[in-house]
């Protein structure tokens, strides 16, 4: 018998050899191994027209608030009945191609802003539909909060620039008034986003910039963190844990509290990423910081997909453990938001609760954000349902090495009661893979196989809705065979 494990999803490098697997779905990373991704449970009913762009704000009770746009309007969703109540101002936006809705909170006012449309504010508890923001801010197309002050980049009128209100006062704008102010850059090509907190980066083309407060007469200092790359999906920019990630022209970076920029995908998931994914469109990649792990999410449509507003494939990366794994989805849209807490009395005009398009048992009360994703037939769902089928392969070559093995039964090492196991194996490196038929677990433990060959891999699903926590590995029944 011999235990041979998952081992890391890295799947630029063959896995020959190696302790690396290059194939794994719908998993998450584990220290001991794999755990199941919970697939999506709608909560809300549908969006009117296609999302672009949802994000969820705190109100002052620390409930929360959600807000969605499309393509002419912006959306409130209404905590009670779930639907989508229209709060946009009273002229219809115009959402550009390749662009999408981009949303801050300033204290109790939620900002959104698109290329090509005057910024809108929403004060939480007061407003009844969006507005424009007072001031004459600047149209942006990104906008994010560094310290006390509210930063637009990405203007309309000036793509080298970021633009910043006063400090705290979001509804003055005049360079020179107060502290609000502007800086052009003349090198590093068009700012595309941006990532705010106790200090800003701006991300560029080719640049990146941490942007820092000194007070007067500067108000922020710019210092370069990045000669040769910038952002590539701009999208794709997330924070998670104080550290920014995103996807540049040649993988995935990481920059913590430091400045420090860090490859995270090299010779790892880089390749395999920059190759299937679609990299026509920035809206084909959305990164998620999941508020309740120390993962990193990144959403994006696969160049296969021939739907321009589904991101039907994921790549996630837990930076706690410093693993990747990758799943399939079939989202329009994430972002993190804190769980809708409901009373069954507050569901009165809602009608038969068994009509109700979410479940009652999921959502309570919290303080903590979740990751919810907007799925491809308008609605918004948490990821809390049962688990979503599971594949991992062992590394190739792993059981047999190159020497003639005969395969008698594999068991996988973990708790999924209903796993199937099969084999995959060729004699030769040059020649293709050839695969047995599944089977289940029988009443020895094993799955029984029968397969002889020099190089094996053996492939675990777990078909979706299994109760089940971690898998490791596989327990092989295996020996020498004889020449042929």
């Amino acid at each position: 018998m011999t235990e041979i494990m998952f081992g890391p999803y890295e799947p630029d490098v063959a896995s020959v050899g190696t302790p690396k697997t290059s194939f794994v779905n719908n998993v998450f990373p584990r220290s001991d191994g794999y755990g199941p991704i919970p697939a999506v449970v709608a909560f809300t009913q549908a969006l009117t027209g296609t999302c672009r762009g949802v994000t969820g704000a705190v109100q002052s009770d620390n409930s929360s608030a959600v807000f969605a746009g499309n393509d002419t309007r912006l959306f409130k969703l209404d905590a009670t009945t779930r639907a989508w109540d229209d709060v946009s101002r009273a002229a219809l936006y115009n959402v550009s191609a390749k662009e999408l809705w981009d949303f801050a909170q300033f204290g109790n006012d939620v900002i959104a802003t698109t290329s090509n449309n005057n910024v809108q504010r929403y004060t939480l508890g007061t407003s009844a539909l969006f507005a424009d923001l007072a001031g004459s801010p600047p149209q942006a197309r990104r906008c994010f909060v560094v310290g006390d002050f509210l930063v637009l980049a990405g203007l309309t009128n000036n793509p080298n620039r970021v633009q910043w209100s006063d400090i705290n006062n979001i509804t003055v704008w005049t360079p020179g008034t107060g502290l609000s102010d502007f800086q052009d850059f003349p090198d590093g090509g068009f700012v595309q986003g941006g990532s705010g907190g106790e200090y800003g980066l701006i991300f560029q083309d080719r640049a990146i910039r941490m942007m820092i407060f000194s007070g007067h007469p500067d108000i922020f200092q710019f210092q370069r963190i990045s000669d040769d790359r910038g952002v590539l999906m701009r999208y794709s920019i997330c924070k998670s844990g104080g550290t920014t990630f995103f996807l540049s022209n040649d993988g995935y970076y990481k920059i913590d509290r430091g400045g420090g920029m860090v490859p995270i995908g090299s010779s790892r998931v880089n390749r395999t990423v920059l190759a299937d994914a679609d990299l026509t469109d920035p809206r084909f990649m959305i990164g998620l910081s999941d508020p309740l792990s120390q993962r990193v999410i990144w959403f994006y449509k696969s160049i296969g997909n021939g739907n321009s507003n589904l991101l039907d494939k994921a790549i996630i990366y837990d930076w706690a453990f410093d693993k990747w794994s990758k799943a399939e989805f079939s989202a329009i849209n994430a972002t993190g938001i804190i769980p809708l807490g409901v009373t069954l009395e507050s569901l009165d005009a809602v009608g038969n609760l068994d009509a109700l398009p979410f479940s009652l048992d999921s959502y309570t009360s919290t303080f903590s954000s979740a990751p919810a994703v907007m799925l491809s037939n308008g609605t918004l769902g948490f990821m809390n349902g049962s688990a979503m089928e599971a594949t991992l392969d062992t590394p190739e070559g792993s059981i047999g090495n190159g020497e003639l093995t005969l395969i008698r039964g594999a068991a996988p090492i973990g708790d999924a009661s209903a796993a199937q196991v099969s084999m995959k194996y060729r004699d030769r490196l040059i020649d293709p893979i050839l695969a047995t038929t599944e089977t289940v677990i029988g009443t020895r433990g094993y799955a029984e196989q029968r397969v002889t060959a020099r190089f094996n891999t053996a492939r675990v699903r777990i078909p979706s809705g299994s109760t089940w926590t971690f898998a490791r590995g596989v327990d092989v029944d295996a020996r020498k065979a004889g020449g042929r």
